[in-house]
């Protein structure tokens, strides 16, 4: 049903209902509202009314919102519930989405919950419990209609008639072999155009795309995208048809995705979403170890980095002045090639990370010699000294080159051993850069200081 904007005047008469705990009423008003904005009605309460809420909505609303609510508050709901109460509400999901909410349960209190499912449902439930969550086969749904390759298209159409309604989505139809093997693929429309007498192996398309249940769940999600399919058949290491992967679990995948990127290259170590409404304490337990690397790297070793160069900075103060301009061009020149490639490599645009390597230290060689000219020119005329001009140049000439090669090698290394490139955020990278750009600019200063000294 196609949700009502949540007026003001609705909010309250909603509050209002929660207040005299007319819950008959509430359940009947909240029926004419879309999972979703029920959902964001019900997030933005205070915890002990949230619960109260949740604890009167009959099962059928509740069946269609608990997708739509944050984990914390929907795996705290479930956990306050009997496990029959709890597993009379969870069959009203698809199994996908059940499993969702079982793998985040205690193991016994998941077992007490799926005692109570017909033999059938628990079957499948813990079969999707097998596979990780953020794989194929932990977004896939097993309900999908598979036709056996020798049907013939009116027959098929009188199968499709009696299960559609159990099924998430018959938009297109999967042939498989007498061994369930995934052998073609026709849509719904081709079906229903082809003469009634023809056989499926004649009008399917063999050429399936198709993904394995082991299949990471940001790859599923650019094969989905790549491709434009609305639904991605899954299959186990036989090649049998075991589920599909909608579009609507891929746009969750990319959402969830992209939140955690952003956190990581924020500095945050966490998805950003869960950091907007996480308490002060947690926000801070992300935030503030990268910002104690900051400390570290920023604050002591880049102070021990001029102790070493003390005598240098007394015998020409005028060399403070471009500390900020080195470590700042440096660190930013990190951060865009990291960022561009942690991008790359998630999109897969980047197939040969040495042959791209090579490009971006061409990029920051050119950009290296642009900038490092402007700031020899900058240097000469604040300071009045070419010999200073010609070291501030070529320290941001050198600090920028290096830059694009750290942005490169740093997630790459990650990457490599297996870690989230992400996670090379910006404090790592502009920290490592700041060090590396003081020692660059301070060696070349002590190299030359008698020149104009």
């Amino acid at each position: 049903m196609v949700g009502i904007v949540l007026s003001e005047n609705f909010i309250q008469k909603l509050k209002k209902l929660i207040s005299v705990k007319n819950w008959k009423i509430f359940n009947k008003e909240v029926k004419k509202l879309h999972p979703y904005d029920l959902s964001e009605f019900i997030e933005d309460l205070e915890e002990k009314k949230r619960k109260e809420v949740l604890s009167n909505l009959n099962n059928d609303i509740l069946s269609q919102i608990l997708p739509e609510l944050p984990d914390e508050i929907r795996l705290d709901f479930i956990k306050s519930l009997t496990p029959k109460k709890a597993a009379d509400l969870l069959l009203k999901l698809p199994p996908d989405e059940t499993a969702d909410i079982l793998r985040d349960l205690h193991r016994d209190f998941r077992r007490g919950i799926l005692r109570y499912f017909a033999l059938k449902d628990a079957e499948e439930v813990r079969k999707l419990l097998k596979h990780p969550s953020d794989t194929a086969g932990g977004l896939m749904t097993p309900e999908v209609i598979s036709l056996p390759m020798d049907m013939t298209v009116k027959d098929s159409i009188e199968y499709i008639r009696k299960k559609a309604t159990e099924v998430e989505t018959i938009y297109y139809l999967y042939v498989v072999d007498e061994n369930n093997k995934l052998v073609g693929v026709l849509s719904l429309r081709d079906l229903v155009l082809a003469a009634p007498e023809k056989k499926l192996s004649e009008i399917m398309n063999p050429d399936v795309i198709k993904v394995p249940a082991d299949m990471d769940q940001e790859e599923v999600a650019r094969i989905t995208a790549d491709y434009d399919l609305p639904v991605v058949p899954v299959v186990d290491k036989d090649d049998r048809l075991i589920g599909i992967v909608t579009v609507d679990d891929v746009i969750d995948v990319i959402e969830e995705e992209v939140s955690e990127d952003f956190g990581y290259l924020a500095g945050a170590g966490e998805k950003i979403d869960k950091l907007i409404d996480a308490p002060v304490l947690s926000v801070v337990k992300y935030r503030l170890p990268w910002l104690c690397f900051a400390l570290i790297g920023d604050g002591l070793v880049a102070a021990y980095v001029l102790k070493l160069f003390e005598r240098t900075l007394a015998s020409a103060v005028a060399l403070a002045l471009f500390i900020p301009v080195i470590m700042t061009m440096g660190g930013g020149v990190g951060v865009q090639s990291s960022t561009i490639f942690v991008r790359g490599l998630a999109t897969k645009e980047i197939e040969d990370s040495w042959r791209y390597f090579l490009k971006e230290i061409k990029v920051g060689f050119t950009m290296g010699i642009v900038v490092g000219l402007g700031v020899t020119l900058v240097a000469q005329i604040v300071v009045g000294e070419p010999i200073l001009g010609l070291i501030v140049g070529t320290s941001m000439f050198i600090t920028m080159t290096l830059a694009s090669a750290t942005g490169i090698l740093i997630p790459k290394l990650f990457h490599r051993v297996g870690i989230d490139p992400a996670v090379s955020s910006n404090p790592f990278i502009t920290t490592t850069q700041d060090i590396t750009g003081l020692f660059i600019y301070f060696s070349l200063a002590t190299l030359m200081i008698h020149y104009f000294v």
